[in-house]
């Protein structure tokens, strides 16, 4: 007969190794988050500060140090949140390249794993706590690694389709809007991905204070808020693009853009407030841990730890990757090999251009002066894994001071899906593409969507501004775009 002091060192022993085959199976998740820590802002930072300095506060006030037992406990609820949890970053790490997502869903699995050893009653008290640590960790970097520009992008589109929707001229790229009188740019407080953010924190510390019950009313409650906190920025941004570009007052919309915020993220988050109301409060209900307790007598501690060890092992595995071979071949060439036809000279960047593209995606960029045939004029071409390595080149026609008269979706040949410009009142004509293998695309949604789906596929942007007023359905424009389309589509295959 094995002797109690035996079973309860086995017992510690299966408790360590629970905690260390989770740490050690989620160590890519957190890796990335100190790995961003460098690229946050020193008031996210603070920010960052104050929630763990709040977090430890209520653990200390909530006993949450107190541990039941040194065994766990396989209550229901925290078993399946610790299980969905990791499960959910392993989906999401093969689905979409969110990092932000993966460690959301590690620090509630981790919260799950915590409810395994302390009371459940307690347990259920700081799952509000963890939730919100669950958000403003993750994202305190969100708006230094790249979220806020899609945001951005996508308030641009959504912009852009209201005004033609009402009879006004207007094209969104990336995150800027063209109109007959001029650009209107998306900048990063008119993103709404700050007041999503907040909006979403403000949600869970209103519940946490007036006790509301999570289930299936309270998912519709934070559906509806976001859904309040985007239609109130978009609203925003149509006001001010309204304002500057159709009633030629940027005066006024200088006052009213941060009060327009304000009001904005007030609105909507009263009307989440009144609606939160219809959310029960939350009762303790001794037949849930009843219930819990019947479902632990079910289950066995070593099946719990080869499942987290199984899925820890799943969660190292790295997602079938592009070959990245085609950026080292172009990077280690040093250029962009054109045909001797095209008679090229190089450039040298501009100090904003060499300062934009020092940058952790390490882009290849090659910046050349071309002759070819009866066509002139300048090309930039950047190669990168990653799609913050490229940017609008609208936008550095204007810091040029270049003019952009007009800009639509143009198909040049079957092969290149380009975007054609005017500047300068017709004087100069503008053209530019992504590309990758066998494929192009002149909007840059689908340009981020991809290198959310395939993280290491490696696309090309290339930006020519010729140096007269061209046709692009002419037989010359053609036919040189698609001797540049080939050359680089031979270099990424």
């Amino acid at each position: 007969m094995i002797s109690q002091p035996i079973v309860k060192q086995q017992a510690h022993i299966r408790t360590i190794s629970l905690i260390a085959a989770w740490i050690l199976g989620n160590i890519w998740t957190y890796q990335w988050f100190l790995r961003s820590l460098k690229y946050i802002s020193a008031l996210n930072l603070i920010v960052l500060g104050i929630v763990v300095i709040v977090l430890f506060i209520q653990l200390w006030r909530n006993s949450f140090w107190q541990l039941e037992s040194v065994t766990p406990k396989l209550s229901l609820y925290p078993l399946c949140l610790m299980l969905g949890g990791e499960i959910g970053a392993i989906i999401l790490k093969w689905c979409l390249n969110i990092p932000q997502l993966t460690l959301f869903c590690f620090i509630l699995g981790s919260y799950g794993l915590l409810g395994l050893f302390i009371n459940n009653s307690t347990w259920r008290k700081g799952l509000i706590i963890a939730t919100i640590t669950a958000c403003v960790i993750p994202f305190s970097t969100a708006f230094n690694s790249g979220l806020g520009f899609p945001v951005r992008v996508l308030t641009a589109h959504a912009v852009a389709n209201i005004l033609s929707n009402f009879h006004l001229s207007a094209v969104s790229s990336h995150d800027i809007i063209i109109m007959e009188n001029g650009i209107a740019q998306v900048d990063l407080p008119c993103s709404g991905m700050k007041s999503l953010w907040t909006g979403t924190v403000f949600l869970l510390g209103a519940t946490w204070l007036e006790r509301r019950q999570l289930g299936f009313r309270w998912l519709l409650v934070a559906v509806a808020n976001l859904l309040f906190l985007t239609l109130a920025n978009v609203v925003r941004v149509l006001t001010l693009v309204v304002i500057i570009e159709v009633w030629q007052q940027p005066q006024i919309a200088q006052i009213l853009h941060f009060p327009l915020g304000i009001i904005g993220f007030i609105v909507a988050s009263v009307l989440t407030w009144v609606i939160l109301q219809k959310v029960p409060h939350h009762i303790e209900k001794p037949s849930n841990i009843q219930k819990s307790q019947s479902y632990q007598e079910k289950l066995n501690l070593n099946w719990l730890l080869i499942v987290v060890i199984v899925l820890g092992i799943i969660g190292q595995i790295n997602p079938r990757q592009l070959s990245t071979n085609s950026l080292d071949a172009i990077s280690k060439a040093g250029a962009v090999a054109l045909p001797q036809d095209i008679v090229t000279e190089n450039l040298q960047l501009t100090p904003a251009e060499a300062n934009f593209f020092d940058n952790p995606a390490n882009p290849f960029v090659q910046k050349l002066r071309f002759q070819s045939h009866q066509l002139s004029g300048s090309m930039l071409m950047v190669a990168s894994n990653s799609w913050q390595a490229h940017h609008p080149p609208e936008l550095c026609f204007l810091g040029n001071g270049f003019k952009v008269d007009n800009m639509e979706s143009q198909l040049i040949s079957d092969s290149i899906n380009a975007r054609w410009l005017s500047l300068q009142d017709g004087e100069l004509s503008a053209t530019y593409w992504f590309q990758s293998d066998r494929e192009t695309t002149d909007d840059f949604i689908s340009r981020i969507w991809e290198h959310i789906t395939h993280r290491n596929k490696t696309w090309v942007l290339i930006s020519i501004l010729f140096d007269d007023s061209e046709n692009p359905n002419s037989t010359e424009i053609q036919n040189f775009a698609n001797t540049i389309y080939q050359t680089i589509d031979q270099g990424l295959s």
